[in-house]
């Protein structure tokens, strides 16, 4: 009974989603698009805000981070207008102030969830993270955290990942193991030992039950918290390269 609200969405909108499926997959990209209603707004609005939230991450926006993303708005079959909402979408992404998670509940609603256009939201997400080169740990948590509110399991998400780096030519131990080493700020030639007591260190600092006996803002404890899950999966990352028991 529970399903049932969560499903009624999903029930509307089968043509499109099967038409912009074929497209964005490559299986049909010249394939007709019906009207989409609401499913289409939402994949749109949800698109280019974490595609606008992942090439902010780093800082700079490059330019093969916005070739990437008009692709996506050519392939969708977006007319001017929709275009328009689309880059000012990705705009608002960039806004370190920006949530996405009420948008992304709302379209895992409308696509359901662990769908064929689920798995392949996130692994047009990825794709666009690694087009300018690296696939940074911030970027992968974020995403990781996008994946599970579409359905999506960590081990799948891990294959997409692993799956896509392969043939970009970017070296997995390479982006993510450099950017957990420095999470923890290590040495990669640190001893085992040293690992845990850097992670226990680190979470001591960071852990979001000590920010709140601070009684800092809001702000503070949304980035302490956001600080521990990437000291967690930093941590987690190490100890899976060495085959160390977390």
């Amino acid at each position: 009974m529970s399903e049932g609200p969560f499903m009624l969405p999903f029930l509307f909108h089968r043509s499109y989603r099967a038409a912009i499926l074929k497209r964005l997959d490559g299986t049909n990209p010249n394939t007709r698009i019906p009207g989409g209603g609401r499913t289409k707004q939402l994949l749109l609005e949800a698109m280019f805000l974490v595609m606008g939230k992942v090439a902010k991450m780093d800082g700079c926006v490059s330019s093969e981070e916005i070739k990437y993303a008009t692709s996506i708005m050519q392939l969708m079959g977006l007319n001017s207008s929709d275009r328009k909402k689309a880059i000012s979408c990705f705009e608002q992404g960039k806004r370190s102030d920006t949530q996405v998670s009420l948008c992304i509940l709302k379209l895992a609603r409308a696509i359901g969830k662990k769908s064929g256009l689920a798995n392949l939201f996130i692994t047009i997400q990825c794709r666009h993270a690694v087009v300018k080169g690296n696939f940074w740990l911030k970027e992968k948590i974020f995403l990781r955290g996008v994946a599970e509110m579409l359905g999506i399991q960590k081990s799948e998400f891990n294959d997409i990942c692993e799956e896509i780096l392969k043939y970009s030519g970017i070296s997995n131990s390479n982006s993510f193991l450099d950017n957990a080493y420095r999470v923890l700020q290590l040495e990669r030639d640190v001893e085992n030992g040293e690992i845990r007591r850097a992670y226990l260190r680190m979470m001591s600092r960071y852990h979001p039950d000590k920010i709140l006996r601070e009684n800092l803002t809001k702000e503070s404890v949304r980035l302490a918290q956001e600080k521990s899950t990437a000291i967690r999966n930093a941590y987690e990352a190490v100890c899976g390269f060495r085959k160390i028991r977390v």
